[in-house]
Order: structure tokens, then sequence, then C-alpha cells
């Protein structure tokens, strides 16, 4: 994931989001088994296939709490399927997720903000997306 960008504990809440994707049966139902979920797109993955698009964080601190926020994007691509019926699948799969941060890291919030599906150059190829927001803690004690 290092052409992500971003920064430790960026990279460890998509390490521990992709390895309860994986574990997941809700999301192998949809991205097969082993999952086809990726850093980056790849264009020989058998569909419906899903990456890790854009990452934005966000300092939310409070009193004694170090708190951040991370908005997530998951790209579902999709070919001669329902790309409506498969984002909306994921992102119902994503709520009941509930990934294992290292420490001293705990997950405070994980919900989809948002999801959209695109129509891309090849008309039999859709582009899902579902932006997750995040918020992970770290007490300052």
């Amino acid at each position: 994931m290092e052409d992500l960008a971003v920064s430790a504990p960026d990279a460890d809440l998509i390490a521990a989001l992709s390895a309860a994707m994986a574990g997941d049966a809700a999301v192998m139902a949809v991205l097969g088994d082993p999952v086809r979920l990726s850093a980056e797109r790849s264009r020989s993955a058998a569909w419906p296939h899903a990456s890790w698009g854009r990452s934005e964080t966000l300092a939310r601190d409070a009193d004694d709490v170090t708190l951040i926020e991370h908005r997530l994007t998951l790209e579902i691509w999709c070919r001669d399927s329902d790309a409506h019926a498969t984002t909306g699948q994921l992102r119902e799969a994503l709520r009941g997720l509930d990934p294992v941060l290292p420490e001293p890291w705990t997950l405070v919030l994980l919900a989809p903000a948002y999801s959209d599906v695109f129509t891309t150059r090849d008309r039999r190829v859709k582009r899902g997306i579902i932006r997750l927001r995040a918020v992970m803690g770290r007490s300052a004690g």
C-alpha cells in the first residue's frame, strides 16, 4: 500500500479493514473467496473487484484524547453486472465490520457515509464508490 501515501494510523486502518473484509462472509459473497480487494485497481482481476482510492485525514482531538477522522474511498469495479446491487451489498457488509486496530488505537466509529455508481468509458464497466467515515481514538494518558 506504499502508493497510498498515508500516515501510520491510516495504513493501520486500511490494513485492519482489508483483513476484516477478507474474513467476512458477506464481503466474500460479493467479492469472492479470496476477496478481490487491492491497494490499487488491478485491470486483470476477476469481476467484480474492489480497490482503495482516495484517503483524507482530519484531526479531531478532544481533552486528553487524540482523535483522527478518516474518510476512505472504496472503489468497486463491475462488468456486466448490477453495480448498484453490488455496491449496496458491500455498503451493508461494511456496516457490520468490527476491524481490530493495533494498540494504542481504538475504533470509535465506522460508517459508510456515501455511495454512488458511475459509468466508465467502457459502457459494460461500472465504478461504484463507498465513502467510509472512520474515527480512531487514542488516550493521551
